[in-house]
């Protein structure tokens, strides 16, 4: 039994007309910080990712998963370019620990959880919640938790730049 959940191979999902407009239309916010060089390896990366762990059974479509997937790529890009600048390295308590695994994740989240919200970019990212379901687990509307998500997303993209 196959892992992979999407219809789509990664090469026909490279060549899709609706995924290539998907894809540069969640890039477009970063092309201010990030090259074209590095935008494209996002975008690869998103697709690979999301024709390995897109699951139909979530109720999303495979785009809107891919969307969020090329945001996230985004943004750990430009959170690894501005470590890279940086004239020292922030030792992180987990690198002492020995947890090398999901390092760059690690330095992600610790710029998550100093957003005003960071359960609500956990659960759109890396839970994949549709916005529905986060509106019903907090008992407000799709469009309260639609505001506070780009509210969120604009306050990490400020302090990632």
């Amino acid at each position: 039994m196959s892992q992979t959940h999407c219809e789509l191979s990664f090469s026909e999902a490279i060549e899709n007309e609706d995924i290539k407009k998907v894809s540069l239309k969640a890039a477009s916010t970063f092309t201010d910080c990030l090259s074209q060089e590095e935008i494209k390896n996002c975008i690869h990366g998103a697709i690979w990712n999301a024709t390995l762990n897109y699951n139909p059974d979530k109720k999303n479509k495979f785009t809107t998963y891919l969307y969020r997937g090329v945001v996230y790529e985004c943004l750990k890009c430009k959170k690894s370019n501005n470590n890279n600048k940086a004239a020292h390295v922030k030792l992180n308590s987990n690198l002492l620990s020995d947890n090398f695994k999901g390092f760059d994740k690690i330095d992600i989240m610790d710029e998550i959880k100093s957003c005003a919200d960071p359960d609500l970019l956990i659960d759109r990212f890396f839970h994949n919640f549709t916005l529905n379901e986060m509106a019903k687990t907090r008992g407000v509307s799709k469009e309260t938790v639609r505001f506070k998500l780009k509210k969120n997303l604009d306050f990490l993209k400020n302090r990632l730049s």
